[in-house]
């Protein structure tokens, strides 16, 4: 007994290191500048949930309203009205500072991880570190990445003078960082590695394959981010030149990857299924991990009204005329025979079922908001809100409720963006091994499907809410007024990739900027910004106080002396996404 005793104490304590040197949480979280004590695989588990929690919060507070997912129904005439492009200096400014923070913590777990001789450490920090620089850049542009993160490996606080790199440079240093990871965890199970502290690792458990297949599956999204701006300046061929990496074409890149996402193992292993899913656990009985709207009151929650763009996109609907605003407006209409099929999403994400117009003046959205026409005989709004999981009422189509406001897992990543990656490089052409329309159909449908099981728990592959809606996306929906077609493949493709990208950061908004789909009308009465839909944000202003000389080389340099919205990124300027976006001012 005594014996018995004595190990189980010995197994506690041995618990209660493991336990503290992966939960360090605040710490690890708040200080750019510690010196952790803790083993690198410490770092995982607060980096990918800060890092989620900032993501879902911009998703909510910008995306959403800039990729016309909704509008803001905040009539306060001084306010900032994201959906209109109004907005000022600092209202973004949560990405560089949070990322930031959370990249230095990925530096010095990549240290760590050296110094360890561990090299699925090194690669999982790899990965982390190449995901949270290419939020940071596609945001900004032009930012600090090769020096960036060097205070938390030194004891120097004072010295805060960090170059910026050009997002092309980045881009190619990320590709060889995902390289390296695929190869260093490759390495680590080759050896016999198959996982490390689950204590440490609340999205995978620890699991070194489903990490190497994130990183992948990241790879994949980073190699279609540069893929049209490498094909158009350097004829597809991206030089890495890091000595090992020397360079790599593109489409021939994707097609390899494309191959192992395909047979589900081969160089380059992918989510093979929606389990593979980065999903971030978030809990309301622990302060540490409450969602970043555990303490949003429901007047605030509410102030997000769905937009009609998404509306007619999901649901079936009516034309009317609005005599007193001069404007169309759409009102909801259940689906008859041959009719718009309802999207099996919808109840996960809105409680009602009209939406409201985008880019109204403030004067407009004050009395389309008032008017009789737009409430209900008892006088409550008919437009819809974002879900919360305590409304008792049941969801508008299929009477089921989901709580978005504060759910138990958030997803990173989504399954189904491969799906769409893959359907839309196959129906430009860039994997050789699909050709056709016939071909690349039913990539296209399965990727809708994905994104369906993802978020409506309640039907399976073959339900007939699901079918019939895939059906309508790929022979009923318009795009650009015709069902889909070998001719608006990617335009259709692009528009389902946007649906299924809800709540995904910020990734709906490099999309667009990328091709220019969706189709968007950026010039309504109220659209600031000369009408461009903000193509980057502005760098945070105290940057110029902080780091004086290198921001202003930036601002000075590739934004031409103008810390404005309206500059491409690299990636995004290129001739055909110019060409789509200015559609939706015209």
């Amino acid at each position: 007994m005594k014996k018995t005793i004595i190990i189980n104490l010995i197994l506690a304590s041995l618990a209660a290191i493991l336990l503290s040197a992966c939960s360090r949480f605040d710490e690890m979280s708040k200080n750019p500048y510690a010196l952790y004590d803790t083993p690198a695989e410490g770092f995982v588990h607060p980096i990918m949930f800060k890092s989620q929690y900032n993501l879902i919060s911009v998703f909510r507070s910008s995306t959403i309203l800039l990729m016309q997912y909704a509008v803001s129904t905040n009539s306060e005439v001084s306010s900032r009205v994201v959906d209109n492009y109004n907005i000022p200096e600092g209202t973004t400014d949560d990405i560089w500072s949070a990322f930031y923070l959370q990249y230095g913590n990925a530096v010095a777990m990549y240290d760590k991880a050296v110094k360890e001789n561990d090299p699925a450490m090194q690669g999982v920090a790899l990965i982390l570190k190449s995901f949270l620089i290419t939020h940071i850049t596609d945001t900004y542009g032009d930012v600090p990445f090769k020096e960036a993160g060097a205070l938390v490996l030194s004891n120097d606080i004072g010295q805060y003078y960090t170059a910026y790199d050009s997002q092309k440079d980045i881009y190619r240093n990320v590709i060889c960082m995902l390289e390296d990871a695929n190869e260093l965890l490759a390495q680590a199970m080759d050896g016999g590695a198959i996982s490390f502290s689950a204590v440490c690792d609340k999205t995978y458990g620890g699991s070194l394959d489903k990490w190497r297949r994130f990183g992948n599956s990241l790879y994949a999204r980073v190699l279609m981010r540069v893929a049209m701006k490498v094909i158009e300046e350097d004829d597809g061929i991206l030089e890495l030149g890091d000595g090992k990496w020397e360079a790599i074409a593109v489409k021939t890149k994707i097609g390899e990857l494309y191959g192992s996402f395909v047979s589900g193992g081969g160089d380059y292993p992918q989510m093979r299924s929606r389990a593979d899913r980065p999903m971030i656990p978030f809990s309301n009985q622990n302060e540490t991990e409450h969602t970043p709207f555990y303490t949003t009151t429901s007047g605030n929650w509410n102030s997000i009204a769905v937009s009609d763009v998404l509306t007619r996109k999901m649901l079936d609907y009516k034309t009317l005329h609005d005599d007193d605003l001069g404007i169309d407006y759409y009102e909801y209409k259940a689906s008859s025979a041959g009719g718009h099929a309802e999207d099996p999403r919808y109840d996960s994400w809105w409680r009602k079922v009209n939406g409201m117009p985008v880019q109204l003046l403030n004067d407009s959205r004050v009395k389309f908001l008032d008017s009789a026409l737009h409430k209900s005989s008892a006088g409550n709004s008919k437009i819809g809100r974002m879900v919360r999981g305590s409304e008792a009422e049941p969801g508008p189509i299929w009477g089921h409720v989901y709580d978005l406001q504060n759910a138990d897992y958030y997803p990173l990543m989504q399954y189904s963006e491969l799906h769409f990656i893959y359907a839309e490089a196959a129906a430009r052409g860039w994997i050789s091994s699909v050709s056709g329309f016939s071909a690349y159909l039913p990539m296209f449908k399965q990727a809708i499907t994905e994104s369906i099981l993802e978020w409506n728990p309640y039907v399976t592959e073959t339900s007939t809410e699901v079918t019939d809606y895939v059906n309508w996306c790929a022979n009923g929906e318009q795009y650009s007024g015709a069902t889909f077609n070998s001719t608006n493949a990617v335009e259709a493709i692009l528009t389902q990739k946007w649906l299924a990208e809800f709540f995904i950061g910020i990734e709906s908004w490099c999309d667009y900027r990328r091709t220019g789909y969706p189709l968007l009308k950026t010039n309504g009465p109220a659209a600031a910004n000369d009408q461009i839909l903000p193509t980057r944000m502005r760098y945070p202003s105290d940057e110029q106080y902080r780091n004086p000389n290198t921001s202003s080389e930036a601002i000075n340099g590739w934004l031409g002396g103008n810390n404005d919205i309206k500059t491409d990124v690299w990636w995004a300027s290129t001739q055909e996404s110019y060409n789509t976006r200015l559609k939706g001012r015209q």
